[in-house]
């Protein structure tokens, strides 16, 4: 069973969502979704500004032949409503003119929320990365931030952080794993990862995953025909634990998802000791022989941990064991080997795909899936 990517998730949510809801009259509207053609943003009607709007979603709609020359031309955007307090952006695969989100953001001043999905957010060129940071540093009240599938040029996301860094709360990043691309990891920033958390020792949630793509069947998709994840390890992976670990990066959190990571036993033991608020814990951790030598690790050092999900990044002899039994060998009996009462629930799988739901009901453990 293959893992869904977070971002696949977080679209599909979306849409179903919104396509779900029945039109309301614009006085009694919250969300307004907007597919742009250009980056001409449309007047709001005047009973936006007093129904209390508080969603605000901008989705390209942009002709990809058309879409360079759009990046040229001058664009325009109207008052917003002031209760706007999340905005999302999606499928602007090009970025944005320079300038665009600078003055998108002096017209939405009180964004808590912000969502960021599959594109160039900060564009390719210095003026469109000043545009990004300038934005950013604008909003001041913001608490979560998501980026979805978002790239961008090496050290942008640092800057980005310095801009953010200080009342998040919520940080999520996660990228869709491409097999088509032989270089697709090289694209990631995740050695500005360690630094993005050190600058936000006061979030709650911290979420750095790579996800599977979903598998559509159609042969000529190769997206959507191979499962499953690489993850990345060595010095990468060891100074982010070093971050939780030694500089007390993880204080605070109570959610941690650190999957994009190929991470050793020893570390998790480590990271659930430090993190003594952690609830919900997800890492990709390298396997000798099976989920046995795991378990064992853990032992009793779960402290309040409720909810665990590992992804297994397997090792020559539980490749043969796989082969060999098509399982790894999770069962009851090696998960009692983990003697916390609070961890009532397990996922595992190898590399996002083969995965298993445990849960514990009155004291035993039981296979959901």
């Amino acid at each position: 069973m293959a893992t869904a990517a977070p971002s696949s998730q977080y679209l599909a949510t979306q849409a179903t969502t919104l396509s779900n809801q029945k039109p309301v009259p614009a006085s009694q509207a919250r969300t307004a979704q907007i597919p742009l053609q250009s980056f001409n943003l449309p007047t709001f009607p005047a009973e936006a500004f007093s129904a209390g709007l508080t969603s605000l979603i901008l989705t390209s709609d942009i002709k990809l032949d058309e879409y360079q020359e759009l990046l040229g031309k001058p664009f325009s955007v109207p008052d917003l409503p002031g209760s706007i307090n999340a905005l999302t952006l999606e499928m602007f695969s090009l970025g944005y003119p320079p300038g665009f989100l600078t003055e998108l953001g002096k017209k939405l001043r009180g964004l808590k929320s912000l969502t960021v999905y599959s594109q160039l957010f900060a564009g390719t060129t210095g003026e469109s990365n000043s545009d990004a940071l300038v934005f950013i540093r604008n909003q001041t009240d913001l608490q979560e931030i998501h980026l979805l599938d978002v790239f961008m040029p090496l050290g942008v996301l640092t800057k980005l952080s310095d801009g953010f860094a200080g009342e998040l709360k919520f940080l999520e990043i996660s990228y869709t794993f491409r097999h088509s691309d032989p270089h697709f990891l090289n694209t990631v920033p995740m050695k500005e990862f360690a630094g993005v958390l050190a600058k936000n020792k006061g979030l709650v949630a911290a979420s750095f995953v790579m996800g599977s793509p979903d598998v559509t069947g159609d042969e000529d998709d190769k997206e959507g025909t191979e499962e499953g994840v690489r993850v990345v390890g060595g010095e990468v992976a060891t100074n982010f634990v070093e971050e939780i670990v030694k500089n007390g990066g993880g204080k605070e959190l109570v959610m941690l998802d650190m999957s994009v990571f190929d991470i050793g036993k020893v570390d998790v033991v480590e990271i659930l000791g430090r993190c003594g608020k952690l609830r919900i814990g997800s890492f990709s951790v390298g396997l000798e022989e099976g989920w046995e030598e795991l378990f064992e690790a853990i032992g009793e050092n779960v402290s309040g941990l409720e909810s665990l999900e590992i992804v297994g990044v397997p090792g020559e002899k539980m490749v043969e064991r796989l082969k060999e039994r098509g399982d790894a060998g999770l069962n009851e009996e090696v998960l009692k080997k983990t003697g916390g009462e609070s961890l009532k629930s397990v996922k595992v799988s190898i590399l996002r795909t083969k995965g298993e739901h445990w849960v514990k009901e009155s004291g035993a453990w039981k296979k959901l899936a």
